[in-house]
């Protein structure tokens, strides 16, 4: 509406060729019959540049130079990418006077969508999902899982992450801080003390991410819920392939190929599949069909990530059951923290 409205030349930036082959097959369908010319991309290996372009991020930085001058409404989906250094420079070298940017997820954890103002606007509209569950989006309710560690693991686990702390705390360092954490990562580069805090943290953070409780509650979700749509989301490739041999569940990760991910993806909007398990591909950029459970195992403390996982399970279906998101986590670790950090609010 925004592009016909405003009655230009418009590029839309999106950050992947997933999305842009999504935002071409809309626009065709709006305005296709309007332009003899098509709906250009620019991107993906097409290089076809008319009244209405879809491009990458990626593709905008390279081409702006050449392009910056074509268009009157620049369009920015998924517009918290666009504080990188990089990226800076498309709104900054566009003369387009309309600007418009898209996300369910505005702020960022370094602070940086406060530039955003100055390269695309102040924000001019803006809603809760709780305002939007029930019309809009699935009314949905979050539920939280704790589990113990084994006594094998708590061992473990303790031995290692106050290896970690030890040597946190002989230094100082504020590691709750962004820049603390810098700082420590700095250090592990020429201090092998360092280095191996660094080591003993992410064996402590694998014990917790991947504790044998989860598998077993995993196990009676996927009981519970064998006639639903379910996603299981982890934090890394190596969890997400062991849960898809445990369970036979098709699997997908930026390793996947791009054939092979849409079959997966066509199966389960079908109902062919109906469950799948994947690392952070999915988070967002990928048109993923409507589920209505979710299962997070393992996970950042980013609130961006939980927001577009929970978004995952929002899209608005025929079943009157609400949506539900399981998170499930190892108690007395430090996924307590992580858990409450991400879950401070939804987007």
């Amino acid at each position: 509406q925004a592009i016909a409205d405003a009655g230009v030349g418009t590029l839309v930036v999106v950050p992947t060729i997933d999305l842009m082959n999504q935002w071409h097959a809309t626009l065709t369908n709006a305005f296709g019959d309007q332009l003899p010319e098509g709906i250009g991309v620019l991107g993906g290996g097409s290089h076809d540049v008319t009244s209405i372009t879809v491009t990458t991020y990626d593709s905008a930085y390279r081409y702006i130079d050449e392009y910056g001058d074509r268009f009157g409404l620049l369009v920015v989906d998924e517009v918290h990418h666009l504080p990188a250094p990089t990226y800076k420079q498309i709104p900054e070298m566009t003369i387009a006077p309309y600007r418009l940017g898209l996300t369910a997820t505005y702020e960022r954890a370094d602070d940086k969508h406060e530039v955003l103002e100055e390269l695309i606007g102040p924000v001019v509209y803006e809603e809760q999902v709780d305002d939007l569950a029930g019309e809009y989006l699935s009314e949905y309710e979050t539920i939280h899982l704790s589990v113990e560690l084994t006594s094998e693991e708590r061992e473990r686990y303790d031995e290692e992450y106050q290896l970690y702390r030890d040597y946190v705390d002989t230094h100082e360092f504020d590691i709750w801080k962004e820049t603390g954490y810098q700082e420590f990562l700095r250090r592990t580069s020429y201090d092998s003390q360092g280095r191996r805090a660094l080591i003993a943290k992410q064996r402590a953070e694998r014990i917790a991410r991947t504790a044998e409780k989860k598998l077993d509650t995993l196990d009676n979700l996927i009981k519970r819920h064998y006639d639903d749509r379910v996603i299981i989301f982890t934090a890394n490739n190596d969890f997400a392939y062991e849960i898809s041999q445990e369970f036979v569940v098709p699997c997908i990760t930026h390793q996947t190929k791009t054939d092979e991910r849409t079959e997966i993806l066509d199966c389960f909007r079908d109902g062919t599949y109906s469950m799948l398990v994947t690392s952070q591909v999915l988070d967002e950029g990928i048109d993923v069909p409507a589920a209505n459970v979710g299962v997070i195992l393992s996970g950042s403390a980013s609130k961006r990530q939980y927001a577009q996982r929970l978004g995952r399970i929002l899209r608005p279906t025929d079943d009157r059951e609400p949506a539900r998101l399981y998170e499930i986590i190892a108690g007395d670790t430090k996924e307590d923290y992580v858990s409450q950090q991400r879950r401070q609010g939804v987007a």
